[in-house]
Parts: C-alpha cells; structure tokens; sequence
C-alpha cells in the first residue's frame, strides 16, 4: 500500500488536522479510512522534506568546515613564513632592513629599497588580514548553518510528534473498518454458502437474459477495488460490464447506477434487474428465485447471494 512510501516534502502547516473519523463516525466508510491515511501519507511528505533539507544543510556545514580547515591552514603558512622571514630578517641585520639602507650612498637605491621594504610588509599584513576576515565569514556562516539545522530539527520533531497522533487515529479507523468489513464478509460469506450455483435457473428474455449470462460467466472471479474486468470486479463494475456485454451503456457507480435506473418496488423484481442497500454503496444483479449475483468485498469472489441483503431495486435496459 502507499503506507510503504514514506520517503520525499510538502508544508502543511496548521491546516493539517485529521478529521475525526473513529469518534464521530462510529462506521468508517473506506473513503474516510483513505482520506485518514492521506494524511498520514502527506505529514509524512512533509516530514521526508525536513529530513531532506536537515541533510542538505549538513551536507553545507560539512563543506564549510572543510573550506575552513583550509583557509586557517593557509593562514598559518603564510603567519609562519612572515615570522620567519622576520627572523631571517634580524638575523641577517639585527638593526633592521630600515636602518640598513640608511648606510646606501644612492639616494635612488634608498628610496628603492625602502619601498619594497615597505611593500613586502604592507602585502604580507594584507594578506593576514585578508585571511582573517574570509575566516571570521565563514565562521559566521558556519553559525548560521548550525542554526538552521537546529531550527530544522525541532521542526522535524514537531512534525513527528504530529504525525505520531494522525497515524494512531488512522489506524484506529482502519482498524474499525476492518472488524466492519470482516462481519460483513461473514455474513456474505454465509449467505453465500446457501447458494448452490449449479441449481440456479435463470428465466430472461432479451438483453436482460445477455445481461444475467455474462454476470454468471463471471463466477469464481475475484473482487478488486476499482475492478472493472475482464478477471476481477468491485460491485459496479460487475453490474456495468454485464449490462454492457448485452448492449445497454450505464454510469459506472453504484450510486449512479440507482440514479440512472427505473426505480421498481422488490416485488416487481424480474432477472437483469439491479439491486443495492440503501446505502448506495453495493449493487448486484437480480437474477431470479430470491438471489442476486454480485462482487462482494475484499477477500471474496463474485458469487450468488440471498437477495434479502438488499434493499433497493432498478430497472435498466
């Protein structure tokens, strides 16, 4: 199920507020079980996207702290070479380069030497400086990704502390649905087992009789949810594909199925007419003697059932 994806991001935000499907709704219907699970399914986006995003920043402080190490090595070679040039520098003229020139008879040579004497100097302090300030940015920068990545955390936290309490209630709902479903695929199940297919005779005419035939041609064959043949069915499915093999077109739903029929008391009831509960959410297809044809549910395959299970009838075709 879609419950496997837990991995890439999407903000919800406040508005992400599960409805409350197991307290207000003691029934979950399977659309509120899967409008809770696409919650669960899109906190989870949201928390892949802070995980994602966590990493990035990591993956920038990381990068940074290697720029760093090597710009404060850098830093000290060139600390290093200053201080040992200076040593050189006192070892070779203990009064200094300055007092050195002094001794020149040239006026031009002074000047010279003076210059690059101050030069030299002036480049290395530049250089030290320069140093020292891309140094404290990225130190500085490297705060602030340490920041982010702190903010993003308890971000994350937050949202998983959320998510924590969507998926419980999720599957609190499914779970009820599931003890809802297995009862009712009991009772089908039993109703089933009263049905010998083999003594069933079906008495149609026409396009109802082509109906009927390709509803029971597909007995044995299992119920998929959204199945629309030709080897697995849901309800309406089953019921839209048998009308359609005898030439009529109908709606695709249940719901709409009962729409589009001649609404027809349970008395009037002749084989090729369609049934449902009145809920509206399963049909099947009467095909005489009290029984009825249909997909049942998850689990089960299309079989014959007792009529007594339905409530509402329709004329097609």
């Amino acid at each position: 199920m879609r419950l496997a994806s837990l991995t890439a991001g999407a903000a919800l935000g406040a508005s992400l507020v599960l409805s409350p499907v197991a307290s207000a709704d003691p029934k979950p219907t399977r659309e509120s079980v899967e409008k809770a699970y696409d919650e669960v399914e899109a906190v989870t986006e949201e928390v892949n996207g802070l995980t994602e995003r966590i990493d990035q920043t990591q993956d920038e402080i990381d990068a940074l702290s290697r720029d760093l190490a090597t710009q404060d090595a850098a830093f000290r070679a060139q600390r290093d070479a200053l201080g040992a040039a200076v040593v050189q520098q006192q070892i070779q003229n203990p009064l200094g380069p300055t007092v050195g020139l002094l001794g020149s008879d040239d006026p031009a040579a002074f000047l010279d030497g003076l210059g690059a004497v101050q030069a030299l100097n002036a480049s290395r302090a530049d250089q030290l400086e320069q140093f020292s300030r891309t140094a404290a940015e990225m130190r500085n920068r490297q705060a602030q990704l340490a920041e982010r990545k702190q903010a993003l955390a308890a971000d994350k936290r937050q949202v998983l502390e959320r998510r924590k309490a969507i998926k419980a209630a999720y599957e609190k709902a499914k779970a009820a649905h599931d003890r809802l479903e297995a009862r009712e695929r009991a009772r089908m199940a039993a109703a089933d087992d009263q049905v010998d297919p083999s003594g069933i005779k079906v008495e149609a005419t026409g396009r109802a009789a082509d109906a009927v035939k390709f509803a029971l041609a597909q007995l044995g064959d299992p119920y998929s949810y959204g199945g629309n043949g030709p080897n697995a069915w849901d309800c309406s499915g089953l019921t839209g594909g048998a009308w359609a093999a005898a030439g009529v077109s109908i709606p695709r739903t249940a719901r709409d199925q009962v729409g589009a029929g001649q609404k027809i008391s349970m008395s009037e009831l002749r084989p090729g007419d369609l049934v449902a509960y009145s809920s509206l959410t399963h049909i099947g297809m009467y095909i005489g003697d009290g029984k009825v044809v249909h997909a049942p549910r998850t689990g089960l395959n299309v079989s014959i059932t007792s009529l007594s299970s339905f409530q509402i009838a329709v004329r097609v075709g």
